[in-house]
């Protein structure tokens, strides 16, 4: 279980630094800070500046629920809060310089306190839940995380395959199924309702409702082009059922994502999912990506990372989940 952070921790601002909070015009900056420390942590920095843009646009406060910290000019720490859930999982982001660890200890202080006062402003919601991923050489893994009780929960690999237009053609469809494209409000609350039913009890997941999960997905600037649906034929009605469903995004400079992926219980194992991975990576292709990533859970119980290296995955990186319950400020 995760030790429950009962002290009150120190935010005193370490010298020569300042800090505020973050704006949409600050995701140039961040992103190459994000870059700079993703190329040291796991060997490629290729987060795209509408990555970030969406990041700030899904915080329920900006203005107090992200902080950037300057060593003078230079941009040395990042960290945004996002709310997980409609009760109190909070998410955080955190991306600090080597040589600028106080600067981000300080950040990991003020997003404790501001999750304090979230769950105070929450009647009776209890601890706020954070939730934060980090590579396990990462300077707060090491030096700061443990000694301020965060307990290290789970580990997921990030996958990626390359494509090419020259091997991923799209897939060969079977008469029974159908594979459509996202293009209309109806399909995008349809795509909403699978990823809800298909991640279900898995690890860090959190059901949301229609509102919450379009916010969260930024789904007003998203290009839904990437979201595609598959539908199978009941055998018992003869008619098409929605089974499966495939989010993706392209804003990396290189790399086409796989957000979620997932078929509903009594159609996996069918070739559903490859389906729908197999058309991602032609589209991917097509559009001059040269490889699709993804992360998976090293402990799914449904033989994901096996899945995944049968269709050419291979991991880049590893990524540890680190969990801290935060108790509710007091009342003044």
């Amino acid at each position: 279980m995760p030790i429950r952070s009962d002290a009150s921790p120190a935010t005193s601002l370490p010298p020569g630094l300042t800090v505020r909070a973050a704006v949409l015009a600050d995701a140039p900056a961040i992103r190459t800070l994000i870059n700079e420390v993703d190329l040291v942590d796991t060997g490629e920095g290729g987060y795209a500046v509408e990555e970030v843009e969406a990041d700030l646009r899904r915080t329920a406060d900006l203005a107090r629920d992200s902080w950037l910290a300057f060593d003078r000019d230079r941009l040395v720490a990042y960290a945004i809060l996002w709310p997980a859930s409609s009760g109190l999982r909070l998410d955080v982001d955190h991306y600090v310089l080597r040589d600028a660890l106080p600067a981000g200890i300080h950040l990991l202080d003020l997003l404790i306190v501001r999750s304090a006062e979230i769950a105070a402003a929450t009647p009776g919601a209890g601890d706020a839940d954070l939730h934060l991923a980090l590579t396990p050489d990462s300077v707060l893994a090491v030096h700061a995380l443990p000694a301020r009780g965060w307990r290290n929960v789970r580990r997921h690999h990030v996958l990626t395959r390359p494509v090419s237009v020259d091997v991923d053609s799209p897939p060969k469809v079977p008469g029974d199924v159908q594979i459509r494209v996202v293009t209309s409000p109806a399909d995008e609350e349809i795509a909403y309702r699978l990823v809800q039913e298909t991640f279900a009890g898995h690890f860090g997941f959190e059901a949301t409702s229609y509102a919450e999960w379009r916010k969260r997905m930024d789904a007003d600037h998203r290009d839904w082009s990437l979201t595609w649906i598959a539908s199978r034929v009941d055998a018992a009605t003869g008619q098409l059922v929605d089974v499966g469903v495939l989010v993706g995004h392209n804003e990396r400079e290189a790399t086409g994502w796989v957000q979620n992926l997932g078929t509903v219980a009594a159609a996996r194992g069918t070739g559903i999912a490859t389906l729908l991975l197999r058309t991602a990576f032609a589209v991917f292709a097509q559009r001059g990506r040269s490889a699709v990533g993804l992360g998976v859970d090293t402990e799914n119980v449904h033989n994901a990372l096996r899945f995944y290296t049968g269709l050419g995955f291979e991991l880049q990186f590893a990524a540890d989940t680190w969990r801290l319950l935060v108790p509710p400020a007091p009342r003044a």
